[in-house]
C-alpha cells in the first residue's frame, strides 16, 4: 500500500508529497509494532471475513495481526481468503475472534453474526467464553487496500492488546459483542 502512494506520487508529479504521507503511515504503522512488542502475550486470533459460509480473512489481514502481536491461527498472509469449515475454526480454539465482514460497516456485520452464534460449540471457544469476539467496520478499514489500513492495524492492536492501547479505535470502528468495550455511534 505504501508503495502504490509513492506510484500515484510519482504518476501526479506530487512525490514529495506522497513522501511524506508515506512516511507519516510509516512511523504509525513502526509505533504499533514497537509498543504491541510490549506485550506478554500473543493471542491466536480468528479473523473472519464471511460468516456463511466461512471465510477467513486473507491478503494483509494476517500481517495486520502479526503486526500487533498477534498469531492468526488460520490465516495466511499474503494468501487471498478463504472458505473453512466450522470444525477448523473449533480446532483452532481462538483466543478472539475478529469478524470482518467484507463490504460491511458494524452494524450491518451485527445482523450476520447469528451465522456462528447458532453453530454448535460457539460456547465452547476460548474467545466466547473470554468476551473477546469483536466485528469490526471491515469495509473502512480492512477490506480495501489504501491507507486506512493503518488505522485498521491501530483497531487491531486495541482489540488484542487493551492494556497497552486506548483510544486507538473510532467510533463506530468496532464492537465488542459480549461487553461495553466500543460502542457504535
Amino acid at each position: 500500500m505504501l508503495g502504490d502512494i509513492f506510484r500515484v506520487g510519482k504518476a501526479t508529479g506530487a512525490e514529495d508529497a506522497a513522501q511524506r504521507f508515506a512516511a507519516k503511515l510509516q512511523r504509525r504503522i513502526d509505533q504499533v509494532k514497537e509498543k504491541a512488542s510490549l506485550s506478554a502475550t500473543r493471542p491466536r486470533v480468528a479473523c473472519l471475513e464471511w460468516v456463511e459460509p466461512i471465510m477467513v480473512a486473507g491478503h494483509w489481514v494476517p500481517e495486520m495481526v502479526e503486526l500487533a502481536e498477534g498469531e492468526d491461527c488460520l490465516g495466511d498472509k499474503g494468501s487471498p481468503s478463504f472458505r473453512v469449515e466450522w470444525q477448523q475454526v473449533l480446532d483452532q480454539r481462538p483466543d478472539v475472534i475478529v469478524v470482518t465482514p467484507c463490504g460491511f460497516d458494524v452494524r450491518r456485520g451485527l445482523k450476520e453474526i447469528h451465522w456462528l452464534t447458532e453453530r454448535e460449540g460457539w460456547g465452547s471457544l476460548p474467545a466466547v467464553q473470554r468476551g473477546q469476539v469483536y466485528v469490526v467496520d471491515a469495509s473502512s478499514y480492512f477490506s480495501r487496500s489504501g491507507p486506512r489500513l493503518v488505522d485498521g492495524l491501530e483497531i487491531m492492536a486495541e482489540i488484542l492488546h487493551p492494556e497497552l492501547f486506548s483510544g486507538m479505535v473510532p467510533e463506530g470502528g468496532a464492537a465488542r459483542l459480549y461487553g461495553e468495550a466500543f460502542r457504535l455511534s
